[in-house]
């Protein structure tokens, strides 16, 4: 195991309180609502006092599983995605299993067991994800959240880690802050997770195709307009690219609005916002970064997995492999380097 992070966390006076610090008085205002801080829908006060807040990466995602235990082999055979982390929430080994997707800096995927007599239901609620930030403080965040509006709450994971700040955004959209060195682990910044751990294969297995990065997210809302200026209030994310622009060119098939790419941190991680509803609203996508990306080999080797995909000539230029991950998850495969943008590799961004 080894530990990531260091000892002291930034304050809005530029000071340093020492995590134990913290973590007293995390559980001193807690009092009359047990392992939790929260944060309610009010009036602002001192108004963009605590915005934008700074998003560094796109830390992690998380979904449920018909069969957690087939998904867990299959993105550990298909795209050597390990296993690194457990996180205990009910006890009893009822909680997350969390998948290394990335290490410097961190980014993991968190997967639950459905309840069975659930599992075939379709989704009614947005998919979960979450940005790391640095210097992380509940508190500046929280007062954030609320200059938004926007309902918070920040618990003490198995009563010793900071779970990050999950709050609402538009449509209801389960969204989380979490401190940037967090890969989904133990200590009290969930940044202590198994650093050597590799993904099972069984023998005769195809070579995975090896993912590095956790690339982007793309999301559905209701009212791109509206949505847009939320996020861009809330978080320093710029507009650095569009999508399918209204003059072309366009992918085949493509009718809806032009669609935004928000740059995350330094690029080349992003969000995609499309505008629309239905049930691909409620599907996950998630775009995971391959070194020295060549779509033939690609599709060969998921070929050679039996895995359904197809490349998406995208705008008539960027080639993009959409694949069809268990759970209804869009997984999309690209370069590293790739920021949402135009190019043979989707490499090239606006910058501001």
């Amino acid at each position: 195991m080894t530990v990531h992070g260091e000892d002291r966390i930034g304050t809005n006076g530029g000071t340093h309180i020492t995590r134990r610090d913290l973590l007293l008085s995390v559980l001193a205002v807690a009092v009359g609502a047990p392992r939790a801080l929260s944060a309610r829908p009010g009036p602002g006060v001192g108004a963009q006092a605590n915005l934008p807040v700074r998003v560094q990466t796109l830390n992690h995602v998380s979904f449920g599983c018909a069969d957690l235990t087939y998904t867990v082999a299959w993105y550990e055979r298909v795209l050597g995605i390990p296993r690194h982390a457990f996180q205990d929430y009910l006890g009893g080994g009822l909680g997350q299993t969390v998948l290394r997707v990335g290490v410097d800096p961190p980014a993991y995927m968190a997967l639950s067991q459905r309840d069975p007599a659930n599992s075939d239901a379709p989704a009614t609620r947005l998919p979960h994800f979450c940005w790391g930030i640095e210097d992380f403080d509940v508190h500046q965040i929280l007062a954030a959240l609320a200059e938004m509006r926007a309902p918070a709450r920040s618990v003490l994971r198995e009563g010793t880690t900071i779970n990050g700040v999950n709050f609402e955004g538009p449509d209801g959209a389960p969204l989380q802050f979490n401190p940037v060195i967090a890969c989904g682990g133990l200590g009290f910044l969930g940044e202590v997770c198994d650093t050597e751990a590799e993904a099972v294969r069984r023998p005769g297995d195809p070579p995975p195709i090896q993912v590095r990065t956790m690339n982007h997210i793309k999301y559905y809302v209701s009212d791109m307009d509206s949505a847009l200026a939320w996020y861009q209030k809330l978080t320093d994310m710029e507009i650095v690219a569009y999508q399918e622009r209204t003059e072309g060119p366009r992918t085949d098939g493509y009718e809806g609005s032009p669609i935004p790419v928000l740059r995350v941190g330094s690029g080349p991680q992003h969000l995609a916002l499309v505008e629309g509803a239905g049930p691909d609203a409620f599907r996950l996508h998630v775009g995971f970064g391959v070194e020295d990306f060549d779509p033939d080999l690609v599709m060969n080797r998921l070929g050679e997995h039996r895995v359904s995909a197809r490349v998406r000539m995208r705008e008539g230029i960027t080639p993009e492999i959409l694949v069809d991950a268990p759970d209804g998850v869009r997984v999309q495969l690209q370069d590293v380097d790739y920021c949402g943008g135009t190019g043979l590799l989707g490499e090239v961004c606006r910058l501001p």
